[in-house]
């Protein structure tokens, strides 16, 4: 049903109130407000949009009014809207427009922003155009289709007439406005970077500053570098080190080179179509652009820019606005590239006396070119520097010293004579400035490849001394206009410096080099040094002395070194003898910090510094010796006793069998005779095999005979083989199997005597009425346990663990055996990836466990 129409549409007191409303302030964004509000109330619309243009037909304003609440629209869309949509084309026909129902028209297009929601069925839509130019367009929607009729219209054309009228005011006022605040802005602004004559704050200063005089998305400084304009300045860049190494050539037709040329300001639409316009890989697409030129005392020493997003977003007016801000920028820049260039000059100055000053403070080689390096560095801002010297021999170039990327993969580089850019400047003695390391043929890029370095650019000059180059300094990745010509005759004379201090290390290193290889040969020794003078006081000791003997260098320097012997007097006479001329060799004992004493075969010499007579030990440890020669002994005890006492009995029984045979009336049971004969024959073959079995575990050479082992059926048998000693004896000999024992795979026969020889040993121990117990349990899954107990006089906790080296024996024993036993045990288990243990308290009897694998590796 069609809505009832207000009177109000014909009334004269209306159309001037309307006119009054809108007339009232000059605020632009007030009127816009006021025009939205009058059009909604006037055709009872349930959105209204107003699209305000500049000159250059861009949108510059998108209001929406919807349920009494204003929204800022997106300039995108509007810019869309006017090209493609009912916007442009009532603008283009100079003409209102009336949609009945706006979704069957192909030139609407919905303005509404995410949090406006409005259908649009009946839609009004009105240009805004002064005598001087198109201003916007005026839309009021309805969700209802067929909702607005010609009187609506009409009403909205009034509003939008009047409309225009007052926005055109506001506009003009606001643009005078402008101007002033242009006027006050570039005063203030000139009073600002006439403040400060840093030219590092000079720059980014005029970059803020700028945006208070022009919108815009980017900008930046371009400073005159003989024939290149370089970066120097930029703001707005997302990405800033896309741009941060930006260099244009002055010559050719590009745009940046004609502002330099014309001296002139220039306004672009849209950069993209410019001929030579070379977009930033990682930079947004630039397209209005404004470039003024940068002249000072008739000189142009640079160019600004300013960027725009959007095309058409600049205007002439633009370009003379930043060209009138370009003048007072230059005056800044000028004055503060004077004033660098001054405090450059005292700087160099300044640096060359320090850098003599420090090159001069010492004789050391690397302190000299450390310092050689520091100064280098810090003074041009690299990101990598490093020194290297001619090799006096084979005259290749050594990397000395570093610093920066992977410096410590670049020290003790070598190039061969002209290898690399560095070696060409050694072999031609010149120096040479590379940008572009990648496009020189000389480049050798082994480090970089080695480090992951990236090297750019490099400076590289000789270091001289008459006419002989020792060696190159060089120079990489250097920080913007440090390395100029002017840092390059800077970075020559440093070298020249460099090399009387090179030269003068060079000479003191040579007459040290005796003292040093002497320092070296000592204090690297892998016998312990001691020196002492006449007095017998100790005056050094070399590394491998503090680490053996555990007393610190500085706690017993000018201490006695009677104090650190066994056998002090003995100390005493050597060092008697000593200073006589005598030279000493001698076994001594050592006292260690912790009381310990070690054995040493001692060697004392006379030396001689600086005229006053000292005394050099040498010491070498001879504990492994002594150990050796005991193992000796053991053997030769064992080959005396334990091999010899079974051929006795053989020897023996054969003599008696002889004299038995020869005499038929000797009453001698031959049987028994033959029986001791084998048992002692048995008993060397089963020494023999443990000491051969032993040493082929040990070697890692048996061969291991795996089969299925029943544990009960093996504990039996080791019992059973056992009981008649256990019975002579009169020791009580047990076993314990649990049922159920899962079989194990093994060598039976190295486990069998595993379980014997502990046997064995537990009932040789064991006293009279006493008990030796087997047993086996699982401790876990895929383990089984053995042990061994006993009553006898147990094994003192200090050797529980030496009982298992071959021939080893407790202190005071009384009843003897091989000293190989144990050790055949333990290599037995081990080969099935077990571990052996006792367990133990003295006077408590002793226990043996091992466990075994129940799938042991092979």
């Amino acid at each position: 049903m069609r809505r009832r129409r207000r009177s109000w549409v014909k009334e004269y007191d209306w159309l001037v109130e309307v006119a009054q409303e809108l007339a009232v302030g000059l605020d632009l964004d007030g009127v816009a407000r006021r025009t939205l509000a009058l059009s909604l109330q006037a055709v009872e619309a349930e959105l209204g949009s107003l699209i305000l243009m500049n000159e250059g037909g861009r949108p510059v304003m998108v209001l929406l009014l919807h349920e009494g609440r204003f929204h800022r629209g997106s300039l995108d869309r509007a810019q869309q809207v006017l090209a493609e949509g009912l916007g442009g084309w009532v603008l283009r026909n100079h003409q209102a427009a009336r949609l009945d129902d706006a979704e069957k028209d192909p030139r609407w297009l919905r303005l509404s922003e995410p949090d406006v929601t409005a259908d649009a069925g009946s839609v009004l839509c009105v240009p805004l155009i002064s005598p001087r130019r198109a201003m916007g367009v005026l839309t009021c929607v309805h969700s209802q289709p067929g909702y607005f009729d010609d009187t609506d219209l009409r009403a909205l054309q009034f509003i939008a007439n009047q409309a225009t009228v007052a926005l055109e005011n506001a506009w003009l006022f606001a643009a005078e406005e402008q101007r002033r605040h242009l006027a006050d802005t570039l005063r203030d602004i000139a009073r600002a970077l006439t403040a400060t004559l840093d030219l590092d704050e000079v720059l980014p200063l005029i970059l803020e500053s700028l945006s208070q005089v022009v919108p815009y998305d980017s900008a930046s400084i371009f400073l005159l570098e003989g024939q290149q304009l370089m970066i120097r300045a930029w703001r707005g860049f997302e990405h800033p080190e896309a741009v941060q190494n930006l260099t244009l050539p002055v010559e050719g037709n590009h745009i940046m080179a004609r502002v330099v040329a014309r001296r002139e300001p220039m306004v672009c639409a849209d950069v993209q179509k410019e001929e030579g316009w070379q977009n930033i890989p990682g930079v947004p697409l630039i397209h209005g652009w404004v470039g003024a030129p940068l002249v000072a005392r008739g000189k142009v020493v640079g160019v600004l820019t300013v960027d725009s997003l959007q095309p058409d977003a600049y205007s002439e007016e633009d370009a003379r606005t930043v060209a009138a801000f370009a003048d007072h920028a230059a005056i800044a820049i000028a004055n503060a590239q004077l004033l660098r260039q001054t405090r450059r000059q005292l700087e160099e100055v300044a640096f060359l006396h320090r850098t003599g000053q420090a090159l001069a403070a010492s004789l050391e080689m690397e302190d000299v070119l450390r310092s050689l390096l520091d100064s280098v560095r810090d003074h041009f801002r690299l990101e990598a520097a490093s020194v290297a010297l001619v090799d006096e021999q084979t005259h290749e170039l050594v990397f000395r010293v570093a610093t920066g990327g992977a410096a410590d993969r670049v020290v003790g580089v070598r190039l061969k004579p002209g290898q690399g850019i560095a070696g060409w400047v050694a072999q031609s003695g010149l120096p040479i400035v590379v940008p572009s390391v990648e496009r020189d043929p000389r480049w050798y890029p082994g480090v970089d490849q080695q480090t992951g370095f990236r090297t750019e650019t490099v400076v590289a000059v000789p270091i001289r001394l008459g006419g002989e180059v020792l060696g190159v300094v060089e120079a990489i990745n250097p920080g913007e206009g440090t390395l100029d010509e002017g840092g390059m005759k800077l970075l020559l004379n440093v070298a020249a410096l460099a090399a009387s201090a090179i030269q003068n290390a060079r000479q003191f290193n040579r007459a040290r080099d005796a003292e040093e290889r002497y320092s070296s040969l000592f204090e690297n020794s892998a016998d312990p040094i001691l020196i002492t003078d006449a007095q017998g006081r100790i005056t050094d000791v070399n590394r491998r002395f503090s680490q053996m003997l555990g007393y610190d260098r500085e706690e017993i320097r000018l201490q006695e070194a009677f104090a650190l012997t066994a056998q002090p007097q003995r100390l005493r006479d050597w060092l008697n003898r000593v200073l006589q001329g005598q030279d000493i060799l001698g076994n001594l004992e050592m006292t260690t910090r912790d009381g310990r004493t070690l054995p040493f075969e001692v060697r004392a010499t006379l030396v001689f510094h600086n005229t006053s007579p000292y005394v050099q030990w040498v010491f070498h440890d001879i504990t492994e010796r002594l150990r050796l020669e005991q193992v000796r002994e053991d053997l030769t005890h064992m080959i005396v006793h334990d091999l010899r006492n079974p051929l006795s009995s053989i020897m023996s029984s054969l003599e008696l069998i002889r004299a038995r045979l020869r005499d038929p009336t000797i009453d001698i049971p031959l049987d028994q005779l033959f029986a001791v004969a084998q048992r002692s024959g048995d008993r060397l073959f089963g020494l023999i095999d443990s000491i051969l079995d032993v040493a082929r575990l040990e070697s890692g050479k048996a061969e291991l005979i795996y089969q299925t082992i029943d544990v009960r059926d093996m504990v039996v048998e080791a019992v059973e083989q056992l009981r008649p000693v256990a019975v002579g004896r009169e020791i009580r000999l047990s076993s314990h199997v649990p049922p159920g024992l899962p079989l194990i795979e093994g060598d039976r026969n190295l486990l069998l005597r595993t379980l014997t020889n502990l046997l064995d040993n537990a009932l040789k121990f064991t006293p009279s009425e006493g008990e030796v117990r087997v047993t086996v349990d699982r401790p876990s899954a895929d383990v089984l346990q053995f042990a061994v107990s006993d009553t006898g006089p147990g094994i003192p906790p200090g050797y529980q663990e030496r009982i298992f080296d071959r021939f080893a024996r407790l202190p005071n024993e009384k009843t003897r055996g091989t000293g190989i036993g144990l050790a055949f045990c333990k290599l037995a288990v081990e080969a099935h990836g077990g571990r052996i243990w006792v367990e133990s308290r003295p006077g408590e009897g002793a226990t043996f466990k091992f466990t075994i694998p129940l799938h042991p590796p092979r």
